[in-house]
């Protein structure tokens, strides 16, 4: 396909939701990635980054790309460039997410397999034939992962990160604009159709926690990012058996 978009298949309506979604993620991934630079954390769950970056592979590289034409296609291509930074930073500074001392040694390579093997699922789904032609079921699929970990850890809240609000409207609002292009699209794919609206809602309960924390304190959010990691602050058990006796 060597068009910019294609209008024979979608409507004029439908290109701007979907192309305007796609192109906010853009900038949230921007977003990310200033973050990463100035203030060196991620706010993104770590493994939703892997299945991020293995989800972008397969709809990036591995053909049959979108069907939208060329614009979505670099949509899709921009994501996946950035997300290599991005992926880096996870591997840099997202193991303070981990809370399981045992863990924390085997972080990177679990984050590489958890990618590795989330592209291997994404791709034998494609191929197999059981995905739009977009990749919007793989891509819902993963995207209600995403939402719920991020609801999780904004929860939690560990140590050492700082939740971007940019992020937060870029990517609700982007996720709502391709929500609203998957009803009128895919009238009659129900399952898409329920993916997508419980992704709406998960990131609508973000934004909401997200709110009310920063009316609350506003300086909540440069506390998290400057607290100290208690899985590197506690001494280890048996120093505090021998303390204690």
């Amino acid at each position: 396909m060597h068009q910019l978009l294609n209008t024979k298949d979608y409507s004029t309506i439908e290109l701007i939701l979907f192309a305007g979604g796609c192109y906010l993620w853009v900038l949230a991934y921007a977003v990310y990635i200033i973050n990463i630079h100035r203030k060196r954390c991620i706010d993104m769950a770590i493994f939703a980054a892997a299945g991020n970056i293995g989800w972008e592979f397969v709809w990036s590289w591995c053909p049959p790309t979108t069907d939208m034409g060329d614009l979505l296609v670099w949509a899709y291509r921009i994501w996946f460039i950035f997300d290599l930074y991005i992926f880096w930073g996870i591997l840099k500074y997202g193991v303070k997410q981990i809370t399981t001392p045992a863990l924390r040694p085997l972080f990177k390579p679990l984050c590489i397999a958890a990618a590795v093997l989330q592209a291997s699922l994404y791709y034998a789904f494609k191929i197999q034939g059981f995905d739009t032609t977009i990749g919007a079921t793989s891509a819902y699929l993963l995207q209600d992962f995403i939402s719920i970990l991020c609801v999780i850890l904004l929860l939690r809240k560990p140590p050492g990160v700082y939740f971007s609000y940019p992020v937060a409207w870029l990517r609700s609002v982007g996720t709502a604009t391709n929500t609203i292009f998957m009803f009128l699209h895919y009238p009659t794919n129900y399952f898409l159709e329920i993916l997508a609206a419980l992704s709406l809602v998960a990131d609508g309960i973000y934004i909401a926690i997200f709110y009310v924390r920063r009316r609350e304190n506003r300086n909540w959010n440069l506390e998290n990012l400057t607290a100290p990691d208690p899985l590197e602050t506690t001494p280890p058990l048996s120093q505090a058996i021998l303390a204690a006796g």
